[in-house]
């Protein structure tokens, strides 16, 4: 996997793989250098069905047929409907009312940059732009480095920064003499990051479905 960092793409190393190749203990992760308080978040792992029917009832709001000119008038009405469905199943999930709305944002923000790019690349009539790419810009432009201190390691000292993009903590930056790693662990990202990556992964699907039924 790449992380794209102001317009330049760097590989992303896996923890594990970097603590091997190292030799660093298990100990050298994203919560040596960020730790999280877990008090009061909200939770996911025991709330399957709740999000599964999240999920059904935001795929089913996309009209069968929506010309890609419509979708900009469209989404606020969809991303309205997220809401709702976020708040209903909330009892289950335990969130702030400050993280629903950062999540309603978000996927506002995901929905409009794939209708952008579908206007600009002239879809239906030529091709969909690709949603994964679009995702992808999206999530770089969120993408950060904090300054975390440094690590000791082999008599060598190395600058430690804490990568952070719109789901948290997602790997580290390792200054270590002339070089430059980025490493990848997502231990303490928002756990619904895989969860709302597919649902706009859909609901990207269903609008384009949509936009080439009504072509035809």
């Amino acid at each position: 996997m790449d992380l794209h960092i102001e317009g330049v793409i760097h590989p992303f190393i896996p923890l594990k793989a970097y603590q091997a190749q190292h030799d660093l203990p298990e100990t050298f992760e994203v919560a040596l250098f960020a730790p999280k308080d877990f008090t009061g978040l909200g939770r996911i792992d025991q709330a399957g069905a709740e999000m599964n029917a999240m999920r059904a009832a935001v795929l089913a709001a996309v009209p069968e047929y929506l010309s890609v000119n419509q979708w900009i008038g469209f989404i606020p009405r969809l991303t309205e409907i997220f809401t709702m469905q976020l708040y209903s199943i909330n009892h289950a999930v335990g969130l702030r009312e400050v993280e629903i709305e950062f999540a309603a944002g978000g996927f506002s923000d995901v929905c409009h940059a794939f209708a952008y790019a579908a206007l600009r690349a002239g879809a239906p009539t030529r091709a969909m732009p690709e949603f994964q790419q679009v995702y992808r810009d999206w999530l770089a432009a969120s993408t950060t480095t904090v300054p975390a201190g440094s690590y000791l390691h082999s008599e060598e000292s190395w600058n430690i920064s804490v990568i952070y993009d719109d789901y948290g903590r997602v790997g580290l930056r390792v200054e270590r003499g002339d070089a430059v790693d980025y490493v990848r662990d997502t231990a303490l990202a928002c756990p619904a990051h895989g969860y709302m990556r597919v649902l706009l992964e859909e609901v990207a699907a269903k609008l384009a479905a949509a936009a080439n039924d009504q072509r035809n």
